[in-house]
């Protein structure tokens, strides 16, 4: 993007009358491959990006965007911003950051990654797949087994000071292998992700999707029962993103959380410490600014069962008294201002996860969730899932179960949560970057037999 369109954007901007205006760019490049019994399924490059752009008039804010970026383009984007404008009717104050703030430089970008030649990453990919096959005879299949990398620009700028820019990129590589045995057949997972293609363990990738997988044959259901739960790391993690928006001022302020006039209050046992920190090296969701250019920082969202603070964008810090948190988010150029975390961490314990399975005679371990945005209720906090996992007897693990439902409620799961163990770990599969160790409930209903 050239810097001399956005001026010239600007100068069509104060000329239609706008008092301060902004632009936020986005660009993407992605690579996908999938391979399937040893020939390529999927092999696809893209890039896709545009301009979204605001200017502020008799304090409204106007709004357009455009994936042309070109001169041809800008008496576009000022013409319908301020057509939007001024049919825009005034609820709430609206700002334009001035870029002022500490921001914490990041350097996560790899420029190594795009180099290495896409045979490698093919190579790769076919080899993880014929390993995988190879590993033990009831695998029969690998319904998935696809490669991702992710390269992402942002540029934010305005008319008040603002100018901060960043470059992030990832690959991901993951596996789903089926596996059966005496008519009985179950699926793994396995991944690994990194900004260097090769830091990427095949090794890990093939232990995690295949020994859950094999171990899970010949489940059954259990008895019902209320009983100590142990939560698998990446499984609890995505529970607990699923509940994460009630931490959000947006929803605090229209009065849809159960967190609302909390904050200084005791909302969880002094064994949760939740931390956002935007600063994470290799972080997913790194980044020294938020999309409205707010320099980020990292904060104790809970301690020790404490909640601390909300996530605030502008407004909804106007509208509190307080200083953003640094936590506007856009899904993409094309969105409006929203709010979310950025990398969300469960501070871990200091047991193992063996030594933690120890202190439970009878108990269940529960190893995968399904249906987690049907079974839960955010206002409430009561959820329902259906679950697959094992028996935890006599302190250790026992047999696989499955066909078996975990209930509860969320605000009181909180104040039950007795520990974490020390296997932190990220999920790719939680709705934001939440990171967690294998977690030991003191009691939650298991619905079966």
């Amino acid at each position: 993007m050239q810097t001399y369109l956005i001026d010239l954007l600007f100068e069509k901007g104060a000329a239609k009358g706008f008092e301060a205006q902004e632009i936020f760019y986005m660009r993407n490049k992605n690579t996908e491959i999938s391979v399937y019994n040893g020939e390529i399924d999927k092999y696809n490059l893209s890039e896709d990006g545009g301009l979204s752009y605001r200017g502020m008039f008799k304090g409204k804010i106007g709004y357009a965007y455009t994936e042309k970026l070109d001169e041809s383009a800008l008496e576009m984007l000022v013409n319908e911003a301020f057509d939007n404008a001024i049919v825009l009717e005034l609820e709430d104050a609206v700002f334009l950051h001035d870029g002022k703030g500490d921001y914490h430089k990041i350097d996560d970008f790899n420029p190594s990654l795009a180099q290495v030649p896409m045979t490698e990453k093919i190579a790769f990919m076919l080899n993880l797949e014929a390993d995988l096959k190879k590993i033990d005879p009831r695998v029969k299949n690998v319904s998935n087994n696809s490669y991702d990398e992710v390269e992402s620009f942002r540029w934010i700028k305005n008319t008040k000071g603002l100018d901060v820019k960043d470059t992030t990129n990832y690959c991901l590589a993951y596996a789903m292998p089926v596996v059966e045995d005496a008519q009985d057949t179950r699926t793994g997972l396995g991944y690994d992700i990194s900004n260097d293609f090769y830091k990427l363990s095949k090794v890990a990738i093939i232990k995690d999707a295949t020994t859950e997988a094999l171990t899970m044959l010949g489940a059954k259901s259990t008895k019902s029962k209320v009983c100590p739960v142990i939560i698998k790391n990446e499984t609890f993690a995505q529970l607990f993103s699923a509940y994460v928006g009630i931490f959000s001022a947006e929803r605090i302020q229209k009065n849809l959380s159960a967190m609302s006039g909390k904050i200084g209050e005791v909302i969880a046992s002094p064994a949760v410490t939740l931390i956002d920190d935007p600063h994470l090296p290799y972080g997913l969701a790194s980044s020294s600014f938020d999309a409205e250019g707010v320099a980020t920082q990292k904060k104790a969202i809970i301690e020790n069962g404490v909640l601390k603070t909300y996530f605030h964008n502008l407004k909804t810090a106007h509208k509190d008294g307080i200083a953003s948190t640094g936590n506007a988010s856009k899904g993409s150029y094309k969105g409006t201002i929203g709010i979310a975390p950025s990398n969300l961490i469960l501070t871990p314990g200091k047991l193992s996860f063996e030594e933690m399975v120890a202190t439970i005679d009878e108990g269940v371990y529960v190893v995968s969730l399904q249906g987690l945005h049907a079974g839960i209720d955010t206002i409430s906090g009561d959820f329902s899932l259906q679950c697959y996992g094992f028996m935890i007897e006599s302190g250790k693990i026992g047999r696989p179960v499955s066909q078996i439902t975990v209930a509860g409620n969320y605000f009181e799961m909180l104040k039950d949560i007795e520990q974490f163990s020390n296997d932190f770990k990220f999920s790719i599969l939680s709705s934001d970057y939440t990171g967690s160790s294998s977690v030991k409930i003191k009691a939650l209903t298991i619905s079966g037999e």
